[in-house]
């Protein structure tokens, strides 16, 4: 195990909180496009936001995704915020299956749906375009959340009795 000197340690958070916000802001957008596309009366309106939405993810998805993920991993090796803390088991459990659901459903299913797109023809669309963006966003905002907060503290570690005084003294 190796630890990360603090310009490597500062380097890679901010490496990890820039791939992080960027994969959040890119699954927002999907889901605003996801919106417009399956709610617009305009074909030539339903295929620019699908095609979007299919180039968006195409393009962006793996790198952010990717970078999150293994910057998270070299955080969690080189630091004490290790899967001993179940916050961080959690974060990485769901980031990794977020990534994999990107890599092999998302981008797949919206490069097929862009395929499907004729801008003369307004079609129906699958509520797939608003759910996957609608649960990505809620992982990535939750991972966000977990960060900040760090609940739960260590796996297996004894909870401290409550003090009183100390109680009476934050009152």
């Amino acid at each position: 195990m190796f630890k990360l000197r603090r310009p490597a340690y500062r380097a890679v958070v901010i490496v990890h909180v820039v791939a992080s916000v960027a994969w959040l802001g890119l699954s927002l957008c999907l889901l605003v496009l996801g919106v417009w596309a399956t709610t617009t009366a305009e074909a030539a309106e339903q295929y620019a936001a699908g095609t979007a939405m299919s180039t968006l993810a195409g393009v962006l998805a793996v790198p952010f995704g990717a970078t999150a993920l293994v910057s998270g991993v070299v955080l969690m090796l080189g630091t004490r915020w290790s899967l001993a803390y179940t916050w961080v088991l959690v974060k990485l459990v769901a980031t990794a299956i977020a990534f994999a659901l990107t890599v092999f459903s998302l981008r797949p299913g919206l490069a097929a749906t862009a395929a499907s797109l004729d801008p003369g023809v307004l079609q129906v669309l699958d509520s797939q375009m608003l759910a996957a963006p609608i649960v990505s966003s809620s992982v990535y905002l939750g991972a966000t959340i977990l960060s900040y907060v760090k609940p739960w503290g260590r796996r297996g570690a004894r909870v401290p009795a409550r003090v009183p005084e100390l109680a009476r003294s934050v009152r």
